[in-house]
């Protein structure tokens, strides 16, 4: 699937890895002074895109074979983290772009020449739901009525959306198909007001009855798991709440060295033992997600015992890290001043971005929990 040898693009120069993460940590000063902006414009600001493409971080995440960098898990890890430390809601556009581009290798040589025609293709998604019925006709497939897609994250500065639909053939049965769609071709509503992850623009898009050409569908497969490249899921799905937590460590650190509890009569935070207790829980819970992301990398490099290509396995792992991460934005916000109420407030948006993150069923715990739990107790033989 990402053979060289079916490339329409030359394998770039790709930066090296220490090139890359050291463009991505000059970029967090960027996204956090961009961060309350992307709330009120409920996207990503145009700035903090540019910066990305012109960091050449996007590439990073493209397929080898569509000009991009084939960048090594471990970089992606390190690179995505520093970037949720940010701003998350970048971080999960990016996710999300990396692994929609995936998703599109499905598609046929002449749609995906028709993607990277762009010099900065992006590619935003909705996979894990039907969101139109289509209908063979002369040319292509026709969305019957009308198509409605939520929860498109990134789509505001994408070029074109992977959509999912289903399929009606004249005999009446159907099957599960992926199109891709120009976004000129779709209408992005005014619908994302939620509580967190603003900025990562995941409104609903919808078209009328358009016609796609044949070329630019393709058959979801039963499996997905062979398509996206389970090394960089295991490195993306830990470096979100890995550096979520580390902001918000941060920025409790600074309130500790510069504010005060006046009401127990401490003129500096940091003196309060109860503030020893929450820096050191909050320590030692960031060393186990990124204990968790070592070990979950280094399990793709190596044949570990335990194989984390089993989806339950692997959903459970950065569900359990999104708990820890969680766990720790509450606890420091709690013992946090008043003014971090405020909606520039660091902290208090890392904890309303993770409770709306862990709503998406990938990352839910309840649902993840009892699937994993099915798993190991289902009789076997």
């Amino acid at each position: 699937m990402f053979d060289a040898s079916s490339k329409p693009h030359a394998k770039l120069a790709a930066p090296s890895a220490d090139v890359l993460v050291g463009r991505a940590a000059a970029m967090v000063p960027l996204l956090r002074d961009n961060a309350t902006k992307g709330e009120q414009l409920r996207r990503l600001p145009d700035e903090s895109v540019q910066a990305l493409q012109q960091a050449g971080l996007f590439r990073m995440l493209q397929p080898i074979n569509r000009g991009g960098y084939g960048t090594d898990a471990v970089t992606v890890s390190k690179v995505l983290t520093l970037i949720a430390s940010g701003c998350a809601s970048t971080a999960w556009v990016m996710m999300i772009y990396s692994s929609v581009a995936q998703l599109a290798e499905l598609l046929s040589e002449e749609a995906l020449s028709e993607i990277y025609a762009d010099s900065h293709p992006r590619v935003a998604g909705v996979f894990g739901r039907a969101g139109a019925v289509a209908q063979r006709v002369a040319g292509g497939f026709r969305v019957r009525d009308t198509g409605r897609w939520p929860f498109n994250s990134g789509c505001h500065h994408a070029t074109w959306d992977l959509l999912r639909l289903t399929v009606e053939e004249p005999d009446g049965s159907t099957w599960p198909a992926f199109a891709a769609v120009p976004m000129s071709e779709l209408t992005i509503c005014d619908d994302w007001h939620v509580m967190g992850a603003m900025g990562t623009g995941s409104s609903s898009v919808t078209c009328g009855e358009i016609i796609i050409p044949g070329h630019r569908l393709a058959r979801v497969p039963k499996d997905l798991r062979g398509v996206i490249r389970s090394d960089i899921s295991a490195a993306q799905n830990c470096a979100l709440p890995l550096g979520m937590a580390r902001y918000a460590l941060e920025a409790f650190l600074e309130l500790a060295r510069t504010r005060a509890i006046n009401h127990l009569g401490y003129t500096r935070m940091g003196d309060a033992p109860v503030v020893h207790t929450a820096v050191a829980r909050a320590a030692v819970d960031i060393k186990l997600i990124e204990s968790y992301q070592q070990w979950a990398l280094s399990a793709f490099a190596s044949a570990a015992e335990i194989d984390p290509r089993d989806a339950a396995f692997q959903s459970i792992g950065p569900v359990r890290c999104f708990e820890l991460a969680r766990g720790v934005v509450e606890n420091l916000l709690a013992l946090c001043p008043s003014s971090e109420i405020q909606l520039a407030g660091p902290i208090q948006r890392l904890l309303r971005d993770m409770h709306v993150f862990e709503h998406q069923h990938a990352l839910t715990p309840f649902i993840n929990y009892e699937l994993y739990g099915r798993r190991m107790t289902m009789p076997t033989g």
